[in-house]
């Protein structure tokens, strides 16, 4: 799978995906015996693993061990990109609304981010790719002036993009008005 935030975006797969159950996930949870929970984004070119879920929430960069020999094992790339570069515990608390779970048996657990989650991956990752976003992205995220605003405090709060980027996050959120 491509790197996350190059070619991030968001298709109706959401329903596909809660649907039915997503091949490699499934021989990977053939190769485990360890339990594990995952919180998968979905992009429109596959998904990305951006936490775990053990007590609470972790950041999936990297990935236990077992998981990551599990996936090798099948020849599957598990794409953590996003969660590297961010801090996933400290994600505001609607990050982590409205998942769909889908079990795999007995040892794996996969969480869909909700479009509360996926509202702020889709704008740091447009801002993270420059102007040459990929727009399509936000065309389903149905976004509210509420929504904008928390994405907006949060870009500030977390700093996590400096100075220069301000005229594109401007241009971003405006895009989504």
């Amino acid at each position: 799978m491509a790197g996350a935030c190059f070619e991030a975006g968001f298709s109706a797969g959401l329903v596909w995906f809660f649907s039915m159950k997503i091949l490699e996930l499934s021989q990977l949870a053939e190769k485990l015996d360890q339990f594990f929970h995952l919180v998968i984004w979905e992009r429109k070119d596959g998904f990305e693993v951006v936490a775990i879920l053990a007590e609470d929430f972790q950041d999936a960069f990297p990935l236990p061990m077992k998981v990551q020999a599990a996936a090798a094992e099948i020849g599957m790339f598990l794409d953590t990109t996003t969660a590297a570069r961010l801090q996933i515990e400290n994600m505001p608390d609607d990050f982590w609304e409205e998942f769909d779970e889908v079990s795999y048996g007995e040892y794996l657990k996969v969480s869909g981010l909700g479009q509360p989650g996926r509202k702020y991956l889709e704008v740091f990752c447009a801002v993270n790719t420059g102007q040459n976003f990929d727009r399509s992205s936000f065309s389903d995220l149905g976004l509210s002036e509420s929504d904008l605003l928390k994405v907006a405090r949060w870009l500030r709060q977390q700093s996590i993009f400096d100075h220069r980027s301000g005229d594109l996050i401007m241009e971003i959120l405006t895009q989504l008005q």
